[in-house]
């Protein structure tokens, strides 16, 4: 990922393509460069971004910044946002676009508040590969924007997203049964995603079809969007949400291992190998609290109520991962079967 991002400036792209993790990365890193420094860079950089993030506000609320804030911005875009631009696209980018799995809103955010714009996308290969896009003038961070033209979307009943046009294959090549399983007689073609579209007719993604969780009391959890919320934690690289027939949402938390070192050095807790770290007290306490922080605004039984420290991330384990760095759900649950298992039952 670093070799992309060295490439890229060199290359200068005025358009890019790529999956999340490389965003996220570039975030990593940012944050990082800036945790590392001191005094007045420390402060500027945080002044920077706030103005940033205001002036990111207005425009996506469709309002022009007031004289005040404009001035502001300017300053801090001479100062500190151009310079991190040029750092990060190479000074010539239009904008990103991001598709394969779903980026994190607040990925999204920060960097339209530096002034890049990445637009997120979604479709199948099946779709030849795109249904929907957000668009520079009308983003919607945490959708993937509107069908593209002469696309159609429905959401089916059930909750599946389902799409027709010229833009759908005509069918698996020597495999009419299956081509029949996922277009129907109208045309529809089923993505197996679950979503729903806004008012303005952008598409949010919700889960896969097939990776709806359901409780014993008969509820169903949509794990996507509560794992998502949890990795924007600093402390959590990655988070697998289990609980089908089970009372309680458990999850498999793999953690942020320097983020753990720092936490531990900084509040004198006397170990540093990642395998003691996931044990201690005081880390578990604090995972709990981030867990609970990012989940406030789910429903009381989307929320995780037990959990389990990895020492390790699921990258770690290439069999693991899709090519997007998206989980093999299957594969998880059969590697960390011994894990969920301890934790099925009541709440902690």
């Amino acid at each position: 990922i670093f070799t992309v991002q060295k490439n890229i400036v060199e290359a200068k792209p005025t358009v890019m393509l790529s999956i999340p993790r490389l965003y996220e990365a570039m975030y990593d890193r940012i944050h990082d460069t800036a945790s590392k420094a001191t005094g007045v860079r420390k402060r500027l950089f945080h002044w920077a971004m706030k103005v940033g993030q205001a002036r990111s506000t207005a425009m996506r609320q469709g309002k022009r910044a007031n004289p005040l804030l404009a001035l502001q911005y300017a300053l801090a875009d001479r100062l500190v946002l151009s310079k991190i631009r040029e750092k990060v696209t190479g000074g010539n980018l239009r904008y990103f676009v991001s598709g394969g799995a779903a980026l994190r809103p607040n990925i999204g955010e920060f960097f339209h508040a530096l002034g890049i714009i990445i637009l997120e996308g979604y479709g199948l290969t099946e779709t030849a590969p795109v249904i929907c896009v957000n668009r520079p003038e009308n983003l919607k961070f945490g959708t993937v924007g509107p069908p593209l033209p002469g696309v159609e979307v429905m959401i089916a009943e059930d909750g599946e997203i389902l799409s027709r046009g010229p833009h759908i294959m005509e069918g698996y090549h020597h495999k009419p049964e299956e081509t029949q399983n996922v277009i129907d007689g109208e045309g529809w073609f089923h993505t197996g995603d679950i979503g729903r579209l806004d008012e303005q007719g952008r598409l949010r993604i919700t889960d896969r079809k097939k990776d709806l969780i359901v409780l014993a009391t008969g509820k169903n959890v949509a794990p996507q969007p509560i794992e998502t919320a949890i990795k924007e934690s600093p402390y959590i690289a990655e988070a697998a949400l289990f609980g089908d027939n089970q009372n309680v949402i458990s999850a498999l938390i793999a953690p942020n291992i320097d983020a753990l070192k720092a936490y531990a050095q900084e509040k004198n807790i006397g170990v540093s190998e990642p395998g003691d770290l996931v044990r201690h007290p005081e880390v578990k306490k604090l995972i709990k609290a981030e867990i609970d922080r990012a989940t406030t605004g789910f429903a009381d039984f989307e929320k995780v109520r037990k959990f389990t420290l990895l020492d390790h991330n699921f990258t770690d384990h290439p069999d693991l991962i899709t090519p997007t760095l998206k989980l093999k759900r299957q594969l998880v649950k059969e590697k960390y079967a011994r894990e969920i298992a301890a934790m099925s039952g009541g709440a902690e």
